[in-house]
């Protein structure tokens, strides 16, 4: 993909409370016109949204061509908590800005860097700080309520975020892939592989607390996607089915859809040898169908 690269200003934001190896960054903007005629967006990089942990608590903030009034996807990577980074959904984050959403594509403090649930702790800042347009370039934004969306380890805390702010503030929340329920027999593989909460004297409670679906009952609850491989053999779809009976017993709304993927890959979301990388353009749809449904309600009320 041919970039346009235009040094149009460096924003320098305030220094963090932190050693000078961790202050954030300036912020660059990148315009982008993709190949074939595809839609121009923004990309303004680095925007911290929690100085006092330094720069690891930033995002890149995604703008589309028509920014005035656009709806905004918080978008949180995975990892099983210990590993990964923002860049991993820049494909993702291309796929909303084209179809018009604004995207806040940020990064978390990893355990055991910061003790679970921190990385959560952060999430819910990152979505506090959009919410409240932190950065000058937000003030054009939707910023009513926001989607929350996550994959994998991503998906818990977009659950978790989606649970802990104000119901009326999240426009609806996009899981594909996260753990559900930390304290559940088939997730502690993965749980236990994390080291969550391992030193901890009352780890299962500190454990139920991070769980969505044993925190969301009797919580009003906003709108959910639920996007599960059948055959995930990293986070066993059982943990899909807990988030799901969750949602129905508090007569949330609900839109699922489980595939038939690969055993041998773990979630099996991505798309082959696509640069990005990309999801599957049959979890794509759902995730269009799920905004755009939400966006028409918004609309009609």
């Amino acid at each position: 993909m041919s970039r346009l690269i235009l040094c149009l200003s460096l924003i320098f934001i305030s220094a963090c409370i932190a050693d000078d190896n961790s202050l954030p960054k300036a912020n660059n903007v990148d315009i982008t016109q993709p190949e074939g005629g595809d839609t121009m967006y923004k990309v303004i990089s680095d925007i911290c949204y929690l100085p006092e942990c330094g720069a690891i608590c930033s995002g890149d903030l995604y703008l589309p061509e028509e920014p005035n009034g656009a709806r905004v996807v918080l978008l949180i990577h995975g990892g099983a908590w210990i590993a990964m980074e923002r860049t991993r959904f820049n494909g993702i984050s291309e796929f909303l800005v084209k179809n018009g959403y604004a995207v806040y594509n940020i990064d978390y403090r990893l355990v055991p860097q910061a003790p679970f649930p921190a990385c959560e702790d952060d999430c819910v800042a990152a979505a506090e700080f959009l919410l409240k347009a932190g950065h000058p370039e937000m003030n054009q934004l939707n910023l009513e309520h926001i989607f929350v969306m996550g994959g994998s380890a991503g998906g818990h805390l977009a659950l978790m975020v989606g649970l802990r702010l104000p119901v009326e503030k999240v426009a609806g929340i996009l899981n594909f892939s996260g753990p559900t329920d930390l304290i559940a027999p088939e997730i502690q593989k993965l749980v236990d592989h994390a080291k969550l909460c391992a030193d901890e004297p009352e780890r299962n409670a500190l454990l139920q607390k991070s769980s969505p679906a044993l925190i969301a009952s009797g919580k009003p609850l906003p709108p959910l996607l639920v996007l599960h491989n059948i055959s995930d053999s990293l986070v066993p779809v059982k943990q899909a089915h807990r988030i799901i009976d969750a949602w129905l017993e508090g007569a949330g709304e609900l839109q699922v859809y489980l595939y038939s993927g690969a055993k041998d890959k773990a979630h099996d979301i991505w798309q082959p040898a696509v640069k990005g990388p990309m999801l599957y353009q049959k979890l794509e749809q759902q995730i269009l169908i799920f905004l755009k449904t939400q966006c028409e309600i918004d609309t009609a009320e």
